[in-house]
């Protein structure tokens, strides 16, 4: 093992990481099983680098330069008429340097040295290019970096902060902004920089302890510290329940639309397992899964970035759902062509519940036994609750991926959204034969209608889904398997199924008011939602200059103008608008087809709305504080 060449409190010279500039530093400790030395920078920064990377600061003493610089010389061609007069006085001796080769070295010198210290007005200047405003300034005089938004210059920092080898990757980062004023544009990035990089400065406090010790005691690093979570909002007995409860409900509510005569108050199916359970129907439904897979892996669409995910690392997804949902649909006909009967799935409906609830159960299992392979920074705040109920219902690791696989997105919204869609499909055509019709029914028209266009929707604009609570925070366990592989396709079709049996003539005058009562929340949903999608990919775009917007200490900005000043969540009233208005086709002889509208009523009031507003005031503090002010009303104006 090599003897270590520096000791502790020595004042050296150190290259900055990623640069080849050297400057002063204290050596602070040296790991031997690393060979890394912890320097402290006179700003205050603390790093590590390798003994390499470490030269005594009497190499960097000013010398006496005998000679220009090479990039200073000049040649400049000489007419005819400019000989040199034989008056002219002799240049000095090369031994002898001249006052301006000592100004140059002193301004080498004076290049040379690192200023961290807050921003300053001052040190960016502005001029003007073809009528376009440019900030340019600080240690480096050329653009390294476009403009970017806030979320994605935060991003890079943080991935250039964790990174061992990239860690403070630069000193002063120079921004092309195409702003208004000149000092408008000097004023925004001096305040965003601020911001940004204090952000980004916290992203690696983790790494380390910080100590304020004035006899620059060693630094000893410590483990990432992982928030310690409580047992879930309601308790293990909660999640336990939570857990327990909705596939008998599943079966319950599947019985009374499937049962002509059914009464709410009483459930005598008379089933056997035969009723519930087919190996074969398993094998279909795993068939389908890997159809689904494969339409999944289909290089189609774009290529999208996730949020910024712990460390500022971003994930990458390919916005196929159209593409996807289009071959399905093309599949689909061709088998009908070739008179397959889906009827099959209506026929065995609760066999197909049993497989997709036993497929959630193994796909949980592998989800949390991977997870344990995942590192610190992928993991979720369940995995510190120290319950293995909490932990396996709700997952431990947040994006688990096999290669380029993303289980999550493929569960969550192609194999979830797809069978919806067919399962609708399958009760139309259910309709069309149980019945003895030559074309749907206006209501099951209504109602197939209305939730495909939400699903086109939904795939046209993914992209701003990623940035969800349910990308960024939920974990992948058995509560998001379960809820997308078997309780959205089943609940959300249970208006289509429950028409297969009991069926309702609608007159034109209400097809209508149902038809703009639709319209009123998915308008209402659709626009929230566009501006807030982006909004948070460019805020600085002009098309957005109309909306009025609160700053934050996060780095980034609360929209408090529009619809999103109007209530805090309009996306959520126009979704609570349309589910109500999917269920009114269906009459009012049953209340079992409504039960969609009060279960996403209720789940938005009781438990999104109130984990979205906790984790903004984790994020925004007291400037969360402040939007309530301005923006008071969550849902609904003067009532909620």
């Amino acid at each position: 093992m090599p003897s270590r060449k520096f000791e502790d409190g020595d004042a050296v010279m150190g290259r900055w990481p990623g640069s080849s500039l050297y400057y002063e530093v204290q050596i602070m400790s040296f790991d031997p099983s690393t060979q890394l030395y912890s320097v402290r920078y006179k700003d205050g920064t603390e790093l590590e680098i390798k003994e390499s990377d470490i030269r005594s600061t009497s190499l960097f003493r000013t010398k006496k330069s005998n000679s220009a610089s090479p990039s200073r010389r000049r040649s400049r061609s000489r007419s005819p008429a400019r000989t040199r007069s034989p008056g002219r006085t002799p240049r000095k001796p090369v031994h002898q340097p001249s006052p301006a080769s000592v100004n140059r070295n002193e301004l080498k010198r004076e290049v040379l040295k690192v200023r961290l210290t807050p921003l300053r007005l001052d040190d960016y200047k502005v001029k003007k290019s073809n009528g376009e405003a440019e900030v340019i300034g600080g240690p480096v005089d050329y653009v390294r970096q476009p403009l970017r938004t806030d979320v994605e210059r935060e991003a890079y920092l943080r991935e250039k902060l964790r990174t061992r080898e990239g860690r403070e990757d630069y000193i002063e980062e120079v921004l092309r902004a195409k702003l208004g004023t000149e000092e408008k544009v000097v004023e925004e990035f001096v305040e965003r920089e601020k911001i940004l990089r204090y952000n980004a400065r916290n992203a690696i406090k983790d790494d380390f302890v910080e100590k304020e010790n004035n006899n620059v005691e060693a630094e000893k690093p410590q483990e990432r510290p992982v928030e310690k979570t409580q047992t879930g909002f309601l308790g293990t007995i909660a999640v336990l329940f939570m857990m327990i409860f909705p596939p008998p409900l599943l079966y319950y509510l599947l019985y009374q639309c499937m049962e002509k005569d059914a009464s709410l108050l009483s459930f005598s199916p008379g089933w056997t397992l035969v009723h519930l359970w087919d190996p074969t129907v398993l094998g279909y439904l795993t068939l389908w899964l890997l159809l689904q897979a494969v339409l999944f892996l289909l290089p189609l669409g774009k290529i999208a970035y996730g949020a910024p995910l712990a460390g500022g690392r971003r994930l990458t997804y390919r916005m196929n759902g159209v593409h996807t949902l289009f071959l399905a649909a093309v599949s689909v006909a061709g088998l009908l062509y070739y008179r397959i009967g889906f009827l099959y799935v209506y026929q065995h409906l609760l066999q197909f519940v049993t497989a997709a609830a036993l497929l959630s159960i193994l796909l949980g299992v592998y989800a949390f036994a991977r997870s344990y392979r995942a590192p610190a920074e992928d993991l979720t705040l369940a995995a510190s609750s120290g319950s293995f109920i909490y932990t396996f219902f709700f997952g431990r690791e947040l994006n688990p991926r096999i290669g380029s696989f993303d289980l999550k997105n493929f569960i969550q919204y192609h194999t979830a959204v797809h069978g919806w869609v067919f399962l609708n499909f399958v009760m139309l055509l259910a309709e069309m034969e149980t019945r003895g019709l030559e074309i749907p029914s206006l209501s099951m028209i209504l109602v197939n209608s209305f939730q495909l266009l939400y699903v086109l929707n939904f795939f046209w604009n993914m992209e701003g889904i990623l940035t969800s609570l349910s990308i960024t925070h939920s974990g992948f366990g058995f509560q998001l398997v379960y809820s997308f592989l078997a309780w959205i396709p089943f609940v959300y079709s249970l208006q289509s199924l429950h028409l297969v049996t009991h069926p309702v003539e609608l007159s034109y005058t209400s097809a209508a008011a149902i038809t703009a009562l639709n319209f009123l929340g998915f308008l209402l949903c659709h626009r929230a939602n566009s501006v807030k999608a982006a909004f948070r990919k460019n805020p600085d775009d002009p098309k957005l200059s109309y909306l009025r917007t609160l700053p934050t200490s996060a780095g980034t900005k609360l929209i408090v103008s529009g619809l999103w000043g109007w209530v805090r969540h309009p996306n959520y009233l126009g979704d609570i608008i349309m589910a109500w208005a999917w269920c009114l086709p269906c009459g009012c002889t049953s209340i079992v087809p409504y039960f969609y509208g009060f279960f996403l009523t209720g789940f938005l009031l009781f438990y999104q709305l109130t984990r979205v507003e906790r984790e903004c005031r984790m994020k925004y503090g007291p400037d969360w504080d402040r939007y309530c002010q301005r923006v008071p009303y969550r849902l609904i104006p003067y009532i909620y």
